[in-house]
């Protein structure tokens, strides 16, 4: 006869009777289970999960040593409460961390102080007293003989409290007066550029030394004041007298017995030669071209023009024939300033073949350019 639901009761079933094969899947329900049957042998691994856990079922004697880690612990969840007496160690201080909010009053003691940690800002106005000092200060007379020289005060010590009067402001109002400003305190470095207006140079105070060179031009010359004086012997040459400008009054001779005075309108060049860097021979230039024939005498002008200057001197020379006394002379400039001149004009006799002698002379090693005009002749 077949069992029927519920007909086998506990009192039938013998002891270890039901095997783990008798036991359907999912048979054995929470309420099959006796409190506290399931042991630590029962679970599997991993079987107990974060959900099988109840609120605050772990203790302290659950937690095995050293199982909270780092990554465990919430920010901000350790009060000073959990934390044990001497558990904060330096190490376990970050750098900077212990600001002076943190520090109990007392706390720095004289063995926490490094050695040559208390500079002069740390110390308070008027703290260290004659207790502090591990020596007695002398006495010092007032006022101090000798007194305080200013190499003894340090830079910046002196500040507007330790002054008996108001600093001034800035600007000065009003300004300084001359007698308020030491001698030669007005230095380079304190005037302004261009603040010196010719009302402020006394009369007589630009000397030579005082002009830079070249800077007096054209402009910086009033009208008539190149005088005769101020023109250098033998420094006009041709290209400086205008055409024209040479009449009977400039001559020193008066021409006479019927002699004519003829004037160029323009100069007129007998000779132009360049590239003189050695003392010439006398030589001959013709003039037969330029003035006609029966002419006794003309009116030449040279110029010495400066090509190239290291040393020495160059000069050039006209005369009526070999042998004769020069007629005039001119040197170039001895300096390196290519194209520089001198010249002169001289009124001459003239040899019956129309011809003048000239002659060149380079000393050093120089290059020179001589240029002979004829600005008119006498018949």
């Amino acid at each position: 006869m077949p069992l029927q639901p519920n007909e086998v009761k506990t009192i039938n079933i013998a002891d270890s009777a039901v095997k783990a094969e008798k036991i359907a899947v999912g048979a054995v329900t929470t309420p099959k289970i006796a409190d506290e049957a399931v042991t630590a042998a029962k679970l599997d691994e991993n079987s107990v999960t974060t959900e099988k856990i109840a609120l605050g079922a772990v203790s302290t004697t659950k937690l095995a040593d050293s199982s909270v880690t780092n990554s465990k612990i919430r920010d901000g969840v350790i009060r000073s409460e959990k934390i044990a007496a001497g558990a904060i160690t330096t190490a376990k201080i970050a750098e900077a961390a212990v600001t002076a909010s943190r520090l109990a009053d007392r706390a720095v003691t004289t063995e926490k102080i490094a050695n040559s940690a208390i500079t002069t800002e740390k110390i308070a106005n008027g703290s260290v007293t004659q207790a502090k000092l591990s020596f007695t200060p002398p006495s010092v007379a007032r006022p101090i003989t000798p007194a305080i020289v200013t190499s003894e005060i340090g830079d910046g010590q002196v500040t507007p409290d330790k002054l008996s009067f108001d600093v001034p402001t800035r600007p000065m109002t009003p300004g300084l007066a001359t007698d308020e400003i030491a001698d030669l305190a007005v230095t380079n470095a304190k005037i302004a550029a261009n603040a010196i207006t010719a009302g402020k140079l006394a009369s007589g105070s630009v000397g030579p030394s005082e002009i830079q060179s070249g800077a007096i031009g054209t402009d910086e010359l009033a009208n008539n004041s190149v005088t005769s004086d101020k023109i250098l012997d033998a420094s006009v040459g041709t290209n400086k007298i205008q055409d024209g400008a040479v009449t009977p009054e400039k001559l020193s001779f008066v021409p006479g017995g019927g002699d004519t005075l003829t004037m160029f309108p323009t100069p007129q060049t007998a000779l132009d030669q360049g590239g003189i860097i050695a003392t010439t021979q006398p030589a001959q230039v013709d003039l037969s071209a330029i003035i006609p024939l029966n002419t006794k005498g003309v009116i030449v002008s040279i110029a010495c023009i400066n090509q190239s200057y290291a040393n020495g001197g160059m000069m050039a020379y006209i005369f009526r024939q070999l042998g004769a006394e020069y007629a005039l002379q001119v040197m170039a400039p001895p300096a390196n300033a290519p194209g520089i001149s001198n010249g002169a004009s001289v009124i001459m006799p003239v040899a019956d073949d129309r011809t003048l002698l000239w002659q060149a002379y380079v000393g050093g090693n120089n290059s020179t350019e001589l240029v002979i005009y004829i600005l008119g002749y006498v018949v």
